[in-house]
């Protein structure tokens, strides 16, 4: 696991507001509420998200004990999908169609007849195939606030957001570069100062090009 050994890449994170009252209590009942299940096929599922043990990825049942670390909270997401290869069902499907007509003895089937037929060839191939996990590591450092989630893709970080926000009932802000030096800045009464900063090169020899939109804001 890279947040245990080795490297990995982030987005950063940081709570926006403090811990709720009752923390402890939400965070029992959250933790088993939003643990993760697996794919339930039968209802039509093709994917499945929630969080488990960070050690053991197979392990959905937690407790605070599984993840507290002292004054972290770290566990992993794990989302499980099922994909159906396309070809595979548009050759089944074909042979189906060919069978119920043989056995019909009909020339077409109905909207309704191939509609039915599409979701029995559908059910009969996600059966047969096992879901594909991925894993992606959080931890929280309760004091300072700082969340760290091992993925950087726009969607994933979207999806656990709002994963965060569900569990905890807090909620989160993303710490991108400029919005670390804004609160940094905040604190040390030099906004404006922040604000009025332009772009600098590392080179003497490169120009510095600065774009002036329409509404006459820099860009």
């Amino acid at each position: 696991m890279p947040l245990i050994a080795g490297s990995l890449s982030t987005r950063l994170w940081r709570t926006a507001e403090p811990l709720p009252p009752h923390f402890t209590d939400i965070f029992e009942r959250n933790l088993k509420r939003f643990a993760f299940k697996p794919v339930d096929i039968e209802k039509g599922e093709l994917r499945s998200a929630g969080w488990v043990n960070l050690r053991q990825v197979l392990d959905a049942r937690l407790t605070s004990k599984k993840v507290m670390f002292r004054n972290t909270i770290a566990m992993a997401l794990r989302i499980d999908r099922i994909t159906i290869n396309q070809r595979l069902f548009r050759a089944t499907l074909a042979e189906e169609i060919a069978k119920a007509l043989r056995e019909k003895g009909v020339g077409k089937l109905s909207r309704e007849q191939r509609g039915a037929l599409e979701e029995s060839v559908r059910l009969k191939l996600v059966k047969a195939q096992a879901p594909s996990m991925s894993i992606y590591e959080m931890a929280w450092h309760l004091e300072n606030g700082l969340v760290i989630f091992s993925a950087t893709a726009e969607k994933l970080n979207v999806d656990f957001s709002d994963l965060f926000s569900q569990t905890f009932n807090i909620s989160i802000d993303p710490l991108f570069p400029f919005l670390r030096a804004e609160r940094w800045a905040k604190k040390q009464n030099q906004i404006r100062d922040l604000h009025d900063v332009m772009p600098s090169p590392f080179s003497p020899h490169t120009p510095v090009e600065v774009h002036i939109s329409t509404q006459g804001e820099e860009e």
